[in-house]
C-alpha cells in the first residue's frame, strides 16, 4: 500500500474514509506479498462481535423459532448486542483502529461476525454487509478476513442464513484478499506464513487436507477457525468443538488433531467468549490454541481475571456441573483427561477487547487490549 495513503489514513483513525481510499484489488494483494527475511508483522485481531443494530426490525424482521423457549434466549441476546454496540463496542474498535500501524498487514474477526436470527436471505445478506463495512471504516483500508461462524449462519432457517453467507461472504473475502475465494474454507498467505481459515459448521475436510498439503514448508501454521479445537471449560457446550459436537466422530477429531500437530499449528479462535489459551503437546507436535472475545457486553469484562491457570483445573467447571449424573461425568471426564496430558499451558478469563497478532522469526505473540484500554492488558507468547 502507498505509505502516503496509509499515513492519511491512520491520522484519521481511519474513521469516515472516502470511497478514493479504500484499497482496490491489487493493493490488497500487495497487503500479503511476501516479507523480507526476518521482518516483522502483526494483525489487529477482534474476537466474536455479535454485531446488531436497533430497531429490531432492521434485521430480525420475520425471525421465528419453533421452540419458544430457545427464540426467548435469542431475542435477549439480541437486546444484549444492541445494548453492547450502542456504546461499549464503538468505543473497543476505536481502541483496536488505533493499534494498526505501518507493520500491520491484515485484520481478522474470529466468526459469529454478527448476531444472526434474521427472518430471509435478504435481511441476512444486508446484516453482513452493513457490520464488514462497518469494520472496514473502523479498522481502515487493510484486507479483513472473518470466518464462518453458527451465529454467521442462523436465521429461521439456518439453511436459507447459510446460503446467504455462502453467497456474499466468499466474493467479499476475494476483494479483501486480492485472490479469488470460491468457499468458506480457505488460505492464504502473509509473507512466509500460512493462513487456513475453516468453516467450523461446515468443515470442508477434503479442502483443509488440500491448503495443508499445498503450504508445506511454511514458517508458521495458523488454523483461524471459530470454534476451539480443544474441549473447553463450559458448564453446557465444552465438547462444542472442530469434529467433537458427537461422538460418532472421534476419529475425524483426531485425524485433525494430529495433522495439526505435526504442523506445530497456531489456532486463531473464538466461540466460547473467554480470553484462553492452551498450550499441547502430543501426536508428534504441537498446537498452541489462542481464543480471542470482544463481547464486551458488560464494563467489567474489560477487567482480565484469570478464572482458571493451571492443569488441573482444566474440566473443572463442567465436571462440577455434571457430578450428579455418573454417565455423562465419566464421558466428559475422559474427554478433558484424553487433552490434559499433553498441556503445558493453560490459562482462562472472560475479558473481552481486541487483540494484536505479532509475529517475526523470533516467535509469535498476542497483546490483549481489554475493553478499550489504552495499554496491554496481558502479553501471550506463542511461539
Amino acid at each position: 500500500m502507498d505509505r502516503r495513503k496509509f499515513l492519511k489514513c491512520s491520522a484519521t483513525g481511519f474513521i469516515g474514509l472516502a470511497v478514493s481510499d479504500k484499497l482496490s484489488l491489487a493493493e490488497a494483494g500487495e497487503c500479503r506479498k511476501k516479507a523480507k527475511a526476518g521482518e516483522a508483522y502483526n494483525v489487529v485481531i477482534l474476537g466474536d462481535t455479535h454485531f446488531d443494530a436497533e430497531p429490531v426490525e432492521l434485521y430480525h424482521t420475520g425471525y421465528t423459532d419453533p421452540n419458544p423457549t430457545r427464540e426467548a434466549n435469542h431475542r435477549k441476546e439480541i437486546a444484549r448486542n444492541i445494548a453492547m454496540w450502542k456504546e461499549r463496542c464503538p468505543k473497543m474498535l476505536k481502541r483496536a483502529a488505533c493499534l494498526v500501524d505501518d507493520s500491520t498487514k491484515m485484520s481478522f474477526q474470529m466468526g459469529d461476525l454478527i448476531q444472526g436470527d434474521t427472518g430471509d436471505f435478504e435481511s441476512h445478506t444486508k446484516m453482513l454487509h452493513d457490520v464488514v463495512n462497518y469494520m472496514k471504516d473502523a479498522l481502515g483500508p487493510l484486507p479483513f478476513v472473518t470466518v464462518a461462524g453458527n451465529h454467521d449462519l442462523r436465521g429461521t432457517s439456518d439453511a436459507v442464513a447459510t446460503s446467504a453467507y455462502e453467497s456474499y461472504m466468499p466474493k467479499r473475502m476475494s476483494e479483501e484478499l486480492g485472490k479469488e475465494i470460491t468457499k468458506t474454507t480457505f488460505g492464504f498467505n502473509i509473507g512466509p506464513d500460512v493462513y487456513i481459515v475453516i468453516d467450523f459448521t461446515h468443515p470442508d475436510d477434503a479442502e483443509v487436507e488440500k491448503l495443508l498439503k499445498e503450504s508445506e514448508g511454511a514458517r508458521y501454521t495458523f488454523i483461524v477457525v471459530h470454534g476451539p479445537v480443544f474441549p473447553y471449560d463450559s458448564a453446557k457446550y465444552h465438547d462444542w468443538i472442530l469434529h467433537g459436537r458427537s461422538d460418532k466422530t472421534p476419529e475425524t477429531r483426531r485425524h485433525f488433531r494430529e495433522l495439526f500437530a505435526k504442523r506445530n499449528a497456531i489456532v486463531l479462535c473464538g466461540h466460547t467468549h473467554t480470553t484462553e489459551l492452551v498450550d499441547w503437546y502430543g501426536d508428534g507436535g504441537r498446537i498452541t490454541q489462542m481464543i480471542m472475545n470482544s463481547v464486551w457486553a458488560k464494563d467489567e469484562l474489560a477487567e482480565y481475571k484469570v478464572v482458571e491457570s493451571s492443569v488441573e483445573e482444566y474440566g473443572r467447571i463442567r465436571l462440577a456441573a455434571v457430578k450428579d449424573k455418573p454417565a455423562t461425568y465419566e464421558k466428559d471426564k475422559a474427554l478433558f483427561d484424553e487433552y490434559r496430558p499433553g498441556i503445558k499451558r493453560y490459562s482462562m478469563s472472560y475479558a473481552a477487547g481486541s487483540y494484536k497478532l505479532k509475529v517475526s522469526d523470533a516467535g509469535v505473540t498476542v497483546d490483549f487490549y481489554g475493553g478499550d484500554s489504552t495499554r496491554v492488558t496481558e502479553t501471550f507468547v506463542l511461539r
